[in-house]
């Protein structure tokens, strides 16, 4: 998650998501083009999404962790029968519109749904969230432009630093289109962690949420919802424990452990091998599960009771992901950790919110 120095004032300080706007990108085209002129409009916005274009500056770590398993893999029989009702996912999609005083305006659109299984076939729980916004620099459009815009419709936020003057500072302008990519982010985000709390709020069923779920307060230990991390820039444990972990074999998982910035906050995770790595390559088929810990082993990691309700939950769940391997999600690069209802519903969504 990005850091509050590096989101608009507008979006970090309310921690909430901008109130939903029927403004289309057509729509938000057609307001600029009179300010701005065509030609700096319509120049960028065919490119390519920022999130295929900005590489992310994240360094692969491995990281420390409280283990509150012993030592060495599990071995997981498969699920009889399908444990998880629904899954949630969330996309986002931003693209540069314009540049004003060399300045990026970014329109960004993210949306996030819950798709629950009914009749062998996924439906909307509910209904989908889609958000659009916005971003430029207030300076540089001037105070006539911005209030236009808003007249119009404009979801807009504010790119650049609210404490530093007008003026003050240069910024460059990928380090503007950065920021701007870190705020759809953080909505798309916000937008999934109301879905996931709606979600506990009336059903009892399992959701599988697509990424971890730490960053969720609203959720506890009774919540019936787990995510699921594909991606591993960072691993978790010590020397010994990340190579049994790389060593895992199919149907294997690793010890829990509890992760988390805060100790409140930790989360029990745990590593799966869903599939066997393919040419050698240690993270293929790998992915990590998070739920929120049983309250007890936040209070002692070698409590009895807390280490045996999350072994029980270990198994349970790592038995209902293995289940959902098939079908394939092919022919999406990610077919090795990416499951068909997750996949389902970022085909959904992608629908939504375009290409």
């Amino acid at each position: 998650m990005p850091s509050s120095s590096s989101i608009p004032a507008a979006v970090a300080a309310t921690g909430t998501s901008l109130p939903p706007a029927p403004v289309t990108l057509q729509a938000a085209l057609r307001a600029l083009r009179p300010l701005l002129g065509p030609v700096s409009v319509a120049a960028t916005t065919e490119g390519t999404p920022l999130e295929r274009l900005v590489m992310r500056a994240d360094l692969p770590v491995v990281a420390s962790c409280v283990p509150v398993e012993a030592a060495g893999p599990v071995t997981v029989s498969v699920a009889e029968a399908p444990l998880v009702a629904a899954f949630l996912d969330g996309v986002q999609r931003s693209r540069i519109v314009a540049h004003v005083e060399g300045t990026p305006l970014v329109w960004g659109a993210v949306a996030a749904a819950v798709r629950e299984r009914e009749a062998r076939q996924l439906r909307t729980w509910r209904r989908p969230v889609v958000q659009r916004l916005l971003l430029a620099s207030r300076a540089a459009l001037g105070d006539a432009v911005w209030q236009q815009l808003r007249d119009d419709g404009v979801p807009l936020v504010d790119n650049t630093d609210a404490d530093v003057a007008p003026g003050d500072a240069a910024l460059h302008p990928h380090a503007l289109r950065s920021r701007a990519l870190d705020a759809v982010a953080l909505e798309r985000e916000q937008l999934e962690r109301q879905l996931a709390a709606e979600w506990c709020a009336g059903e009892t069923r399992w959701l599988w949420i697509d990424g971890g779920v730490s960053g969720n307060l609203a959720l506890t230990a009774q919540a019936p919802v787990f995510g699921v991390v594909k991606s591993h820039t960072t691993l978790y444990g010590d020397a010994a424990a990340v190579r049994a972990v790389l060593a895992l074999r199919e149907g294997e998982r690793s010890p829990a452990f509890l992760v988390g910035h805060r100790p409140r906050r930790a989360v029990a995770s745990w590593y799966l091998r869903v599939r066997a790595p393919a040419n050698g390559d240690p993270l293929f088929g790998l992915v990590r599960v998070e739920v929120v810990s049983p309250p007890a082993l936040l209070d002692d990691a070698d409590h009895p009771d807390g280490r045996r309700a999350i072994t029980a939950l270990c198994n349970l769940l790592s038995s209902a992901i293995l289940l959902e391997r098939a079908p394939v999600s092919l022919p999406d690069a990610r077919w090795d950790t990416l499951t068909y209802g997750v996949h389902a519903v970022e085909t959904y969504l992608q629908s939504l919110v375009g290409p």
